[in-house]
Order: structure tokens, then sequence, then C-alpha cells
């Protein structure tokens, strides 16, 4: 799948071609459900939703200065932050973590350890640091991209990702249950970021 693909599919699409919508959303919809359901599981598929409608109905918001993903994310940003204010009515959302707003324990109990400690540690970050650690390394995002998303420079994305491995660390060897599990841990960390692109 190319970006240029993409552009075209969305201009169809906002052209009224159904059948570019529906491969423009097939393209994109598994990552951006897990964009979201890292964070507001239940709410995933409405938000998923809620994200290309967007896409379609402000077209002169997109011209093509960015990266289709990027202005994807950029959307689905805003919209994780108003259903996250309609849930903590009054709070700064991009300070807090997902487990202050999380409501009921997430389907992931069930995964490896080390896999649970990851997202448990991910979810003890600033909800500003773990986008971006989650578009980057596991979207695979560039900074650039990132950047474009987040609406905010570049280097404070690159600033935000060292600073959330720094605290990501530091969370792992919080939480873990043994040092042992700790070290196991971080060793896979170090393995997903070992080479920032």
């Amino acid at each position: 799948m190319s970006e240029r693909e993409d552009l075209e599919l969305l201009e169809s699409w906002r052209d009224g071609d159904q059948r570019a919508g529906t491969e423009l959303f097939g393209r994109h919809f598994d990552a951006l459900y897990r964009f979201f359901r890292s964070k507001l599981e239940h709410q995933a598929e409405d938000l998923v939703q809620l994200t290309f409608l967007a896409c379609v109905r402000n077209r002169e918001t997109f011209r093509g200065d960015s990266s289709f993903r990027s202005y994807l994310y950029c959307v689905a940003r805003s919209k994780l932050y108003d259903a996250l204010r309609k849930r903590a009515r009054g709070t700064d959302v991009s300070m807090c973590t997902m487990a202050d707003l999380r409501a009921s324990p997430s389907s992931w109990l069930a995964r490896k350890s080390e896999l649970q400690l990851v997202q448990v540690a991910l979810e003890q970050l600033p909800l500003e640091l773990q986008l971006a650690v989650e578009l980057f390394y596991f979207e695979e995002l560039s900074a650039r991209e990132v950047a474009e998303a987040l609406d905010i420079p570049e280097g404070t994305v690159r600033s935000r990702l060292r600073r959330a491995l720094d605290d990501l660390r530091g969370n792992i060897e919080k939480l873990a249950a043994t040092d042992e599990q700790a070290q196991k841990t971080l060793e896979g960390l170090d393995h997903l970021v070992g080479s920032e692109r």
C-alpha cells in the first residue's frame, strides 16, 4: 500500500465512491483499532469510525502537505482526547495516565507476563508520551509523521521518546514481581527500540 494510493482513495471517497472508502477503511482499521483499544477498549470500534468520518467530512483540513497516516493519527488523537474529556470531565487528558482513566481491567491479563508488564508500564506514562511511543515504535510512523500527527515539533517528538523510554524502563523495574522478570522485560524492550529510526 502506498501513500499515493491512500490519498487517491481518500479523494475518491470524498467524491462519493463508497468502494474507495471501504478499501481505505480496511487498510487502516487494524492499526487504528490497536491505537484506541489500548486506551478505551470498549469504545475502540466507534472511535475508529468517528475518525474516518471526520477525515471525509473535514476535507478542507487535509491539503496533502503531510502523509495520510500522520493526518489519520492527528484526527484519531483528537477523537481520543474528546472521548477522554467526556470520561474525565475537567481533567487535562494529555497529562493523565491511562491507568488513571481506565474504568475496568483490560483483556491483556491473559497474555505473557512480559507483555503485560510493558503494557502496564506504558499505561503509567502521561498520555502525550504514550502516544509518541505507540505511533513511533508500534505503528512505525517516522518522527516527522508523529510530529504532524501530534501537532508538535519533530525535536519534541524525539525528546518525548527519550523521556518515555527512560520512564518506561523505570516503571518496568518498579512494577516487576521479580528482578528476573524486570531483566527479561527490559531486554525485550531494548530489542524493540534497539534501532531508533
